[in-house]
């Protein structure tokens, strides 16, 4: 009978293992999850991140004010002569025959200046110059916003090349009816400007005059 310990021991080990694997079975997870698969979103993403770029200082000169003395000025010759006012006192810089600006006395540069530039050679309406002017901006200005957009005006804000916040206003007149656009206008400023050189645009604009001095449409 010495073979029935080997026999015995072998049945006990199988009734053992099949109780572990039936208890087993019992324990598991055999649900079906429900829903649509869905990535998991990873906590605190990483992601490289371009930190704001700070302007730089504006110059700290008095602001422009609305209300400035003014004279009259002009550009061009013959019948393509204009008149219109300007800032009594203000130098000039002509960059071209066709281009002047103007900016007072001893103010710093990113501080306030005004330009005058004759376009009517260009042959385009003042609904396309604001549209180039716009494209432009965006091609060559950081951090450009349009504020308002009229039928013959734009007001905008950019960084300079300086670093420094801009907010400017352009205007464009058809002094002659043409339907073509004949000057553009802009002052540009700091946002402690902009009551002054809004002031001072409308009013250039307003006393714009042709060779013939009739009134500005």
């Amino acid at each position: 009978m010495g073979w029935r310990g080997p026999v015995v021991l072998v049945a006990l080990l199988a009734v053992g293992t099949g109780a572990g694997y039936a208890a087993s079975g019992q324990t598991r997870d055999t649900t079906i999850g429900t829903g649509v698969p869905a990535p998991v979103v990873a906590r605190e993403p990483d992601f490289p991140v371009q930190a704001p770029k700070p302007y730089t200082p504006d110059p700290d000169d008095p602001a422009l004010e609305p209300g400035v003395a003014m004279t009259t000025g002009n550009m061009g010759s013959g019948k393509f002569e204009i008149f219109f006012p300007v800032p009594r006192g203000w130098r000039t810089n002509a960059n071209a025959s066709n281009e002047t600006k103007w900016k007072a006395p001893g103010t710093s540069n990113n501080s306030y200046v005004m330009r005058v530039e004759q376009i009517d050679s260009q042959d385009i309406t003042i609904e396309d110059a604001i549209d180039i002017r716009v494209e432009r901006l965006r091609a060559e200005q950081e951090d450009v916003v349009i504020v308002d957009r009229g039928a013959s005006s734009l007001e905008y804000t950019y960084r300079s090349n300086e670093g420094n916040a801009r907010h400017s206003f352009m205007r464009w007149l058809d002094l002659d009816a043409s339907g073509q656009a004949d000057v553009e206008i802009v002052v540009h400023g700091r946002e402690r400007d902009v009551p002054g050189t809004r002031d001072l645009i409308q009013r250039v604009a307003e006393g714009m005059r042709g060779a013939t001095s009739g009134p500005v449409e």
